[in-house]
């Protein structure tokens, strides 16, 4: 557990909190995209802001709304799924090279995962804690310009909400792979940054089960 890790993580930690394990990790090979459609929508930004604090209350409530959300209109979401196909066959590939990256649909325990992580819309690089309370992840959401990390907190669940972290899984040849594994069945496989630390992550995180 390096330090800047710690220093990344500590500001989230509530009172009375013990800090068990962080890792560094990036997605699994093949791990699907979540649909766009369940994808909160980005954060305006400060000009976005600023324009809609000059905008009469009722057209400022529409730009708002989900209405106007261009993801919602039926040519979108048909072009969405035109594009996705490249990936689809990226990803059927990737299965049959590195075997299987997920267990479960969008509606699980991994599902949930994934779909908050996306919606941080972050850095590929994320950071995984665990606690004596619970499970959270951290991500990247500086911008090109900014030299120091922005961390935002994308994702929680209570600490038995995962059943392991299974480093090294049988049947796969990936550096530094580690399985989360959720108590409804649903898994999904991360890699660790630093291949050597799957395996004292999942140690660690064990040992407070």
């Amino acid at each position: 557990m390096t330090e800047d890790r710690r220093e990344q993580v500590r500001p989230f930690l509530r009172a009375g909190e013990h800090l068990v394990a962080v890792c560094a990790y990036e997605l699994g090979p093949g791990v699907p995209t979540p649909p766009e459609e369940l994808l909160p929508p980005a954060d305006p930004s400060a000009l976005h802001r600023r324009i809609e604090a000059k905008l009469p209350r009722p057209l400022a409530q529409l730009v708002r709304s989900r209405v106007i959300d261009p993801r919602r209109s039926r040519p979108a979401a048909a072009a969405a799924a035109v594009d996705r196909l490249p990936d689809a066959v990226d990803q059927l590939g990737t299965r049959l090279m590195h075997g299987k990256s997920m267990e479960g649909g969008w509606q699980s325990a991994a599902g949930h995962f994934l779909i908050s992580r996306a919606g941080a819309r972050g850095s590929v690089t994320g950071v995984l804690a665990v606690t004596d309370r619970r499970w959270f992840g951290l991500s990247d959401v500086s911008h090109l310009w900014q030299s120091t990390p922005v961390m935002k907190e994308y994702w929680e669940v209570p600490r038995p909400a995962v059943a392991a972290v299974r480093a090294k899984p049988t049947g796969v040849l990936q550096r530094g792979r580690m399985d989360l594994e959720f108590t409804d069945g649903s898994w999904v496989a991360l890699l660790a940054s630093v291949p050597a630390q799957a395996v004292s992550f999942a140690e660690a995180a064990a040992h407070y089960r």
